[in-house]
């Protein structure tokens, strides 16, 4: 157990000079204490034991009891004891998300109905607040929400150059403002006659939709599953909503080949291949630099060759590219929630300009998603000028060492949804009682051209894993010859599992500074 405020809060939440502690706290911390210490008394009995013990300290408490704060009894019994023992391995952003999921995979029925309840209750208030300031206070649906964040960080970064004096936070908030005065952009302040961002005469473009992207299996986006989704940057959603927003989505879908492997026994380059591309998602920096937007790399069925000149590139091709981010979701430092869509592409191992050949090549398992600070971060840790260590070790996962000797280990964060390892029944596929739609602020793309072919798809794959059927598999949308057909190698079992992620929305990833090698 922690000293300083977790000892103190500790005694609090154990009953002890509850008074005492309410005559120093505000009320509102006052009520959250009392709150929790309730929680813990009552609901949370691992959890109350594992603090007690110091496995885990009270920020783990926190994330814990908000997570499961309005769980049913039978949610409580099945997954409070698994959760606390979860949290004394990872950091409390990570509990809070993965628990997320797991309400989701228990129980998809009552989280589609509590999400219904929730949006029902949404809002926006605005409030004075001291020395002229105001408090914007909102509770949006979750890709409304992100929505309105990502067309803000997209003002924040592209509408002004890197010498304007501004925080990220300040150009954020200066961009909230245009979008609702009419204005729709950011004046740089640099102050400089020749800043790159000044306004011009010419007309100003008309934005692009914001990106809100969506990674789910085929089985759950065809109704024949309920296993959540994940929503970048924001964590789980329910069944339901992932259907909702990929009725305005663009597909990337993605198969997983590690199950093929297995049972074959054979070995392959590369873990799994792109198998259509219905429509282009975001793209973001890969290392420093704007996206690639060269051809990609030499494949065979979709999966890249070993040894190809594509791996001596410093930029991968657009398929290694969207793979990786769809495969990490997120930044890889521990506690950040950037989405892999913005965030750049680092070689775990650093790539050699020199002699390509001999430094990390650029690969799938050599590409992680980094935003821009922790990708400075491991940038000073491989030059070892911060007291940092990054190692990389086997299934993506990736140990990060402080400089004071703490260690904490991240896992990759999209296969999890992607490839689901349990399958949860289809209780809400006919759709969740009194929907509303999302309305249009997404792109609606060319999603419509797959949707009718989902079934198809997931049907191909369903049988894929019960007889003799393909050991790579593309799917090729012929209109001149009817509906979707699968091609490719065939072996005996080999199973092919399909993820998709969706990009609902187009938007490009702006070079934000230099990050080193």
């Amino acid at each position: 157990m922690q000293g300083g405020d977790d000892a103190l809060d500790a005694r609090v939440i154990r009953g002890d000079a509850v008074a005492d502690q309410a005559e120093r706290r505000s009320q509102r911390s006052a009520d959250e204490l009392i709150e929790l210490g309730l929680g813990l008394q009552n609901r949370y009995p691992a959890t109350r034991d594992a603090f007690a013990d110091g496995r885990i300290d009270l920020a783990r408490v926190r994330a814990i009891s908000k997570v499961l704060t309005n769980a049913s009894d039978g949610v409580l019994d099945t997954l409070e004891a698994k959760v606390a023992a979860y949290a004394e391995k990872v950091e409390p952003a990570r509990v809070r998300r993965t628990a997320n999921r797991w309400i989701k995979e228990v129980d998809p029925a009552g989280q589609a109905e509590r999400r219904k309840d929730a949006e029902a209750d949404r809002y926006v208030t605005v409030t004075a607040a001291d020395n002229g300031t105001a408090v914007v206070d909102a509770v949006l649906p979750a890709a409304g929400g992100q929505t309105v964040f990502e067309r803000l960080r997209e003002m924040a970064l592209s509408q002004v150059c890197g010498k304007d004096p501004r925080t990220t936070n300040q150009r954020r908030a200066d961009a909230l403002v245009a979008l609702a005065d009419g204005t729709g952009r950011l004046v740089c302040q640099c102050g400089r006659d020749d800043c790159p961002r000044a306004i011009t005469s010419e007309p100003i473009p008309v934005p692009r939709k914001a990106l809100v992207q969506v990674g789910v299996s085929a089985e759950t986006l065809a109704g024949l599953q309920d296993n959540p989704a994940l929503l970048a940057g924001f964590g789980a959603i329910d069944a339901d909503l992932a259907r909702q927003i990929a009725r305005h989505a663009r597909f990337e879908i993605i198969t997983d080949t590690t199950a093929a492997t297995a049972v074959t026994g054979e070995t392959t380059t590369a873990t799994a291949a792109t198998a259509v591309v219905t429509g282009e998602t975001a793209t973001a920096t890969t290392e420093s630099a704007p996206a690639a937007t060269e051809s990609a790399p030499a494949t065979t069925g979709g999966v890249e060759k070993a040894g190809t000149a594509g791996e001596l590139r410093y930029r991968p091709g657009a398929r290694i590219a969207r793979r990786a981010r769809a495969i990490d979701g997120s930044c890889r430092a521990p506690g950040c929630q950037v989405p892999a869509a913005a965030s750049d592409l680092d070689h775990q191992d650093r790539f050699d300009h020199t002699n390509p050949g001999q430094g990390g090549r650029t690969t799938e398992a050599n590409l992680g998603a980094r935003c821009r600070r922790h990708h400075r971060l491991k940038t000073l840790a491989d030059n070892h000028a911060n007291g940092w260590t990054v190692i990389h070790h086997p299934d993506r996962r990736v140990e990060w060492r402080t400089p004071t000797g703490e260690s904490d280990i991240t896992t990759p964060e999209g296969p999890d949804y992607l490839f689901p390892a349990t399958p949860v029944p289809p209780v809400t596929a006919a759709g969740v009682p009194d929907a509303e739609p999302l309305g249009s602020v997404f792109d609606p793309g060319v999603a419509v051209v797959l949707q009718r072919h989902l079934c198809e798809l997931v049907l191909v794959d369903l049988l894929c894993g019960v007889g003799s059927c393909c050991g790579r598999v593309g799917f090729v949308d012929d209109a001149d010859r009817g509906p979707v057909r699968a091609v490719g190698a065939a072996g005996p079992g080999a199973g092919v599992r399909v993820g998709i992620v969706g990009g609902a929305g187009a938007q490009e990833r702006v070079d934000a500074g230099r990050a080193g090698r």
